[in-house]
């Protein structure tokens, strides 16, 4: 009897021991994080404020403005925020949260100017900067205010040299570039970033045939847009895969940034596939199903067919006027389920 229980043990040892070497073995899952995006349209900078130091103290991860000179909404003359000025003042009054512009328009500055901006902003927040930056899109904003808008083609090719004008300033002494549209000559670049080698870069954007290669080639993080589908994260990353494999990368190991809307949490039955609906008559069945509104089991299971396509980090779009209570409920109520 004794024999039988001996060897019982070293059985079961050997199953814990085996079971436990899997786990070790098995690639360690990657923490989810959560981030707020406030557009400035319609909104005072205290406002702003205000729901960003919320965010910090109830744990959220990121907090984002937008690169907009004028409503994208609504009532195009209505008051609109500056981002990057509006970034370095928020950047003084919070201490964790990870900030960025979701995401800049290319169009809108030269990229060595872009470069100073955000290094400038990395220091004053002590290493927090991420670098969104996308091809930009808003053709109203370029013809009121003068900014040639260009054909998509020609914007993405902007983009991607824009990346190379930056990130050789980033990481080259004295860099000299001369591209189509944008050239360096022996360019000084001081003092460096807090980050090294330098702020993460995040694209957004979703054309397969010339933004994501580019996320591919040049991209830590990829934010999705909203209206992107899982399904189509999956897609659009077997691309970025192969464009990071050509560039040669040391590490594909990409950053997905799922771009959502924070409407409501409520626990009335039904109550969230009323308010999408709504949303998709109102708007488009795009946005609709990037809607986040329901009972928090609800939101939490939408959000999980995005971490199951690979997202890692879900920011959230949030409409004024701000609800603390909608972030608290977020915090307590989903996050905890990622965690």
């Amino acid at each position: 009897m004794l024999r039988r229980i001996v060897v019982m043990l070293v059985i079961v040892g050997a199953a814990v021991a085996a079971r436990a070497q899997t786990e070790a073995d098995a690639p360690a899952k990657k923490k989810i994080m959560f981030g707020i995006q406030t557009g400035q349209q319609d909104v005072t900078y205290q406002e702003i404020l205000s729901i960003w130091k919320e965010a910090e103290a109830l744990g959220f991860d990121s907090a984002w403005d937008f690169d907009h000179f004028a409503p994208i909404r609504g009532d195009i003359n209505g008051p609109c925020l500056e981002g990057w000025t509006l970034l370095s003042a928020l950047a003084t009054h919070t201490q964790k949260l990870k900030i960025g512009t979701l995401v800049t328009g290319n169009t809108y500055r030269n990229p060595a100017l872009l470069a100073k901006m955000a290094t400038t902003v990395d220091i004053v927040s002590n290493g927090r900067l991420y670098l969104g930056i996308g091809a930009a899109w808003f053709e109203a904003e370029h013809v009121a205010y003068g900014f040639p808008f260009y054909t998509a083609k020609e914007r993405a090719e902007r983009l991607g040299e824009a990346l190379e004008v930056i990130t050789q300033l980033w990481t080259k002494d004295h860099p000299t570039y001369m591209g189509k549209y944008y050239s360096l000559v022996n360019a000084p670049f001081s003092p460096p970033n807090v980050q090294q080698p330098h702020p993460p870069i995040v694209i957004g954007g979703k054309g397969k045939k010339w933004i994501m290669p580019l996320v591919g080639k040049y991209a830590n993080a990829w934010n999705v847009p909203i209206g992107v589908t899982p399904k189509g994260i999956k897609d659009r990353m077997a691309i970025v895969q192969q464009a990071c494999t050509e560039a040669q990368r040391p590490s594909c190991d990409i950053e997905i940034q799922a771009f959502l809307v924070l409407y409501s949490i409520t626990d009335v039955p039904l109550a969230g596939p009323a308010l999408r609906m709504g949303a998709r008559l109102m708007t488009d069945k795009r946005i609709a199903r990037s809607v986040l509104a329901g009972s928090p089991q609800e939101i939490t299971e939408r959000i999980r067919e995005y971490v199951d396509a690979g997202a890692t980090h879900i920011i959230m779009n949030i409409q004024p006027p701000y609800d603390p209570a909608l972030l608290r409920r977020f915090a307590t109520e989903v996050m905890p389920n990622f965690r």
